[in-house]
């Protein structure tokens, strides 16, 4: 089943991946979104308060995991997406 990455935005924390399995981009928003609506968010303990509110931003549908990324700023492991993006995992050492 297709990977996707659901990019979550919590109020006064900042935002998170979560990468969830689904048959698409609009399953996998739904699964992330209902987790949220029961209370049953991805927000990580310590970002978590009291009255969180979190909104969805972005799913990317993962192609590959674990890419080496060679760039102008270093090489760093990363994520390349369907619409052709990619994404560094950790920051870049060169």
């Amino acid at each position: 089943m297709p990977e996707f990455d659901v990019t979550v935005l919590t109020f006064r924390s900042g935002s998170h991946t979560v990468r969830v399995e689904a048959s698409d981009p609009a399953t996998a928003r739904g699964l992330v979104q209902a987790e949220l609506d029961s209370g049953e968010g991805h927000c990580p303990a310590e970002w978590c308060t009291g009255d969180v509110d979190s909104t969805l931003l972005d799913v990317k549908h993962v192609v590959l995991d674990d890419v080496t990324i060679i760039a102008a700023d270093g090489v760093g492991p990363g994520t390349f997406y369907a619409d052709d993006s990619l994404r560094r995992k950790a920051a870049a050492h060169g």
